[in-house]
């Protein structure tokens, strides 16, 4: 690793520190209470966060860095817009618009709480919910921890805020493409919370380590510190939402092979107009060209090295290795024979 990007890491490592704070501004010890995020998460994952903390890796930290930016960017968009940001604490009695971040609130009487991404307040005293997530590439449809995240959030502001008109949505950024997808029309479901706060009871009882803690595989598994002997892993569970990641793929890649079949017939035509060096704008603006590739040689290396292993040894430089992935639907399974 460079010096700067080991700098970089360890700068990030101390903001980290420093955003992670407020984390811990519960009226109960994190440990004796649980979170929007953790119930909604996987409970293993939680439970060994408490019980065997591990540093988050660099690309960890980078990607959480990424959420933090898109929040600012956020917070800045409001500002723009006419909404002024007040803290948490002036948010109740701030008439509307305006909004406030990281908005702590707790169950009054249940050891569950949550932080609250952006809150906003109307000029008609309507509140709504705003829960932040960075992705590489915007799903389709939400995914199902996102879903249950808000639903908790939006319960909770419900039993803080009574009488008031309570909305919510997700907002999905993708930074690196320049994309942006909300998933809104959320309203409070106090069933929903109830069911919640049963599982948020199942977690705080994993946590003092008097139940099994259960574990939810889904497509942040492999960022898990964790994952080394997680029984969904070991029993080879694919949830929901790689199954769609998985179909997508399929359909994708067979596009692309049909696609592929289109385009070699219209090359060669093209190259055998254009022959074999041209440089050239077509009437639509389109640039075009052709350039020819030498001849060259390979060498068998495996004969190579069996033959001459010194020579082998002194001209060989080292080659990633890299993870290859097949996918494609298997033929349908024949009927069964009537008897």
């Amino acid at each position: 690793m460079s010096r700067l990007v080991s700098f970089n890491t360890q700068a990030l490592l101390m903001l980290e520190r420093s955003n992670t704070k407020c984390l811990d501004d519960f009226s109960r010890p994190r440990s004796e209470m649980a979170t929007a995020s953790e119930i909604c998460g996987c409970h293993r994952k939680v439970t060994l966060q408490v019980t065997l903390p591990a540093l988050p890796s660099a690309r960890e930290l980078r990607q959480k860095r990424r959420g933090h930016i898109f929040e600012i960017d956020q917070a800045e968009r409001f500002q723009v817009m006419g909404f002024t940001e007040v803290t948490p604490k002036e948010f109740p009695t701030t008439t509307g618009p305006c909004f406030t971040r990281q908005l702590v609130i707790e169950h009054p009487d249940q050891p569950i709480g949550s932080h609250l991404d952006f809150v906003v307040k109307h000029k008609d005293g309507s509140i709504h919910i705003i829960e932040c997530k960075t992705t590489d590439g915007i799903p389709v449809e939400p995914y199902g921890n996102w879903v249950d995240q808000i639903h908790i959030q939006l319960g909770l502001l419900a039993v803080n805020f009574t009488g008031i008109e309570i909305r919510g949505s997700i907002i999905a950024s993708d930074l690196s493409a320049g994309e942006e997808e909300e998933y809104n029309s959320f309203s409070p479901d106090m069933t929903l919370l109830d069911y919640y706060v049963e599982r948020g009871k199942e977690l705080i009882e994993a946590k003092a380590g008097r139940t099994t803690p259960t574990t939810m595989p889904g497509i942040l598994c492999g960022f898990c510190s964790y994952r080394a002997g997680c029984p969904a892993h070991r029993d080879r569970v694919i949830p929901n939402e790689i199954t769609e990641r998985v179909t997508e793929y399929e359909i994708l890649d067979h596009r692309k092979k049909d696609l592929e079949k289109s385009l070699d017939p219209i090359k060669k035509e093209l190259i055998a107009f254009f022959g074999k060096r041209f440089q050239g704008v077509t009437e639509d603006g389109i640039a075009v060209a052709t350039t020819t590739i030498a001849p060259g040689e390979t060498v068998d290396s495996a004969t190579l090295k069996a033959d001459f292993p010194d020579v082998f040894k002194n001209c060989s430089r080292p080659k990633a290795g890299y993870t290859k992935l097949e996918i494609r639907k298997l033929p349908p399974a024949p009927l069964a024979k009537a008897a």
